[in-house]
């Protein structure tokens, strides 16, 4: 701890250059939060799941996941979190481009109810061309990080897991990786999820009860690059968060799930099934 003197100097004894970044930085507190962005706690109120503390960091003057707080949020519709991509895209020509950000909230439902999947579904685009024998890449991909804090709305320590973004085309071990020519093309369409059974990680582990409160952050990431005759663009155009569980109420999907396609759709359906 500092000595009480030192503390009491006064501001007269520090250079000037010093003062007047004090004096700057004390003039914009907002820079204190740059790049984090919170939207609060949202919810349906005919839903059964909150959403709490929703906020994005990606270290960037805007928001990349939804409209900047003040002029627009992410949309709790029933248990769904729909999120709404702001310029969230990577491209290059004569050079390599990466975007990152990073989306947090916690799922909380009350103690009637209990959250037993969790599928992040996202999707965009990518544009990748220029002259023959020329190259380029696009590419996106995303972890996501989950932890339960709650069975029967009781606190628990549970450790951290994780799960991978599985684009549903592309190179690489998950999908989502696109290459010159192979898949030149404008505007092509790219799908993704990820699926977390909270459920049966509760049964694997022997854990009696439902979780009613789990942390989710995901970070989601593009990457393009390019030669001089060639250029790459890839875009994050929607994302959403679905919940089920016992006593959740289902919920009329909306519009914006359409542009998921008849695979994502698929996808969901069978996921849906598996309620208990």
């Amino acid at each position: 701890m500092r000595h009480p003197k030192f503390i009491a100097q006064p501001l007269r004894a520090l250079p000037a250059a010093t003062l007047l970044a004090i004096f700057a930085f004390a003039a914009h507190p907002a820079l204190v939060s740059a790049g984090v962005f919170n939207w609060g706690d949202l919810s349906d109120p005919g839903g059964n799941v909150v959403f709490l503390d929703v906020e994005e960091d990606n270290a960037l003057p805007t928001s990349l996941f939804a409209p900047m707080p003040g002029s627009g949020s992410p949309n709790a519709v029933g248990n769904s979190l729909i999120l709404d991509p702001q310029n969230f895209l990577s491209q290059a020509t004569n050079g390599s481009d990466a975007i990152d950000s990073e989306f947090s909230t916690t799922l909380m439902v009350g103690p009637s109810y209990s959250i037993d999947d969790i599928l992040i579904s996202e999707f965009g685009d990518f544009t990748l061309g220029g002259l023959p024998g020329s190259l380029a890449t696009a590419q996106v991909g995303a972890s996501f990080f989950w932890q339960v804090l709650e069975v029967d709305g009781v606190a628990v320590s549970l450790p951290m897991q994780t799960q991978p973004l599985i684009v549903t085309t592309g190179g690489g071990p998950n999908g989502g990786i696109y290459e010159r020519s192979i898949d030149d093309g404008i505007a092509t369409p790219w799908e993704g999820y990820a699926q977390i059974d909270v459920a049966g990680y509760l049964d694997a582990n022997l854990i009696v009860g439902d979780a009613t409160k789990v942390s989710l952050l995901f970070d989601n990431t593009l990457l393009t690059a390019a030669d001089l005759f060639s250029s790459a663009l890839i875009k994050k155009k929607g994302v959403q968060i679905d919940v089920s569980g016992d006593g959740l109420v289902i919920v009329p999907e909306p519009a914006s799930l359409a542009l998921f396609g008849i695979g994502g759709l698929a996808l969901l359906g069978g996921w849906r099934g598996r309620q208990r």
